[in-house]
């Protein structure tokens, strides 16, 4: 299920969200902060809106994206694979404050994630 094309273009076969979910799995997300890649530059539209979600709320970038995946329906679980202690320290809102992200906000950086609308 996971060693398919598609699987290689998004990171998910398609229909394994919705697999697991029927079937009772919980899902991790291993190394989910992407060696910074929408935490570090702010030259993209979906960082700019995750460091912006980081300034209204009081936290980090790092927190913004664990928060998303904290929740998400799927129930995703987030791995953080660092062993940087700075980027450690800048998840700890993730385990200390419930995810603060209203609905509106979680779907904005969905869809600025994707790149389009959702259908």
């Amino acid at each position: 299920m996971f060693n398919t094309p598609d699987a290689t273009r998004n990171g998910f076969a398609t229909g394994t969200l919705e697999w697991c979910a029927a079937n009772g799995v919980r899902l991790q997300a291993w190394g989910p902060l992407a060696r910074g890649r929408f935490t570090t530059r702010t030259d993209t539209g979906v960082n700019r809106l995750v460091a912006d979600l980081a300034r209204r709320k009081g936290t980090t970038p790092e927190t913004v994206l664990l928060w998303w995946l904290q929740r998400h329906p799927a129930g995703i679980t987030p791995v953080v694979g660092t062993t940087r202690p700075e980027r450690i320290g800048a998840c700890g809102d993730a385990v200390s404050r419930d995810p603060e992200l209203t609905h509106e906000e979680w779907y904005e950086l969905w869809v600025a994630a994707r790149g389009a609308p959702l259908p």
